[in-house]
């Protein structure tokens, strides 16, 4: 008879630049991924990632790499995971300025890719548990896998399959561009670009546990 293991949820603690911005003060983002009324991206003033929360999605669907102007809101209490040390409540919609590509965006990702020898999101499970969450443990990373990222789509599901440390991992996707991509061409399963980058990110609590999940896959800027 084989033992069977149960998933190791362990957390493991991890120091995260956390942008400290008072009620009213204006910042500009670089987009990374953008799903209704949650959008994560990179400060541009202090090269910190941060997952906004807004009262309302953007006039128009955000594309990675967009540049947007934010307004930092007064009442924390309204985001979905107060336990996200890098989660900001937005007084408006986000308002897309602009767009960046090439070396610049190079120079703003680099600095924020997972380190490739520790667990992802610093926990080794697929989810963790909510009462184990602090605000010392990242809720969301730039990844970047060695190997290629492989999706697979059917009727309700895009998974995202990459290696990290050695082993396949396959992850709930949540890019609604690539899944709708995908559906007009009729595949269901394509490899993404070379050395693509994935963010990934623990969603807000479900019964109990934030689950990692692939919010965006990146296309080399």
């Amino acid at each position: 008879m084989t033992a069977t293991t149960a998933p190791d949820f362990r957390v493991l603690r991890t120091d995260v630049p956390r942008l400290d911005a008072e009620p009213g003060i204006a910042l500009t983002l670089l987009v990374l991924g953008a799903d209704g009324v949650c959008c994560a991206g990179v400060d541009l003033d202090t090269g910190v990632l941060v997952r906004a929360w807004a009262p309302a999605p953007a006039e128009r669907s955000l594309r990675p790499y967009d540049v947007i102007r934010v307004v930092v809101g007064p009442d924390p209490e309204e985001m979905p995971d107060p336990a996200a040390p890098e989660a900001l409540y937005l007084s408006e919609p986000p308002e897309a300025i602009g767009r960046l590509q090439g070396r610049r965006v190079e120079r703003l990702l680099r600095p924020l890719l997972h380190p490739t020898n520790a667990p992802l999101l610093s926990s080794h499970g697929p989810a963790v548990p909510f009462w184990e969450r602090r605000r010392d443990h990242p809720s969301v990373a730039l990844v970047e896998p060695l190997g290629p990222v492989v999706l697979r789509r059917d009727e309700t599901y895009l998974g995202c399959r990459f290696e990290w440390q050695g082993t396949m991992r396959e992850l709930p996707c949540l890019d609604r561009r690539l899944a709708a991509a995908m559906d007009r061409s009729g595949r269901r399963r394509m490899t993404a670009g070379p050395r693509s980058r994935l963010l990934v990110a623990l969603t807000p609590p479900i019964d109990g546990h934030c689950h990692k999940v692939v919010e965006a896959v990146l296309p080399r800027p």
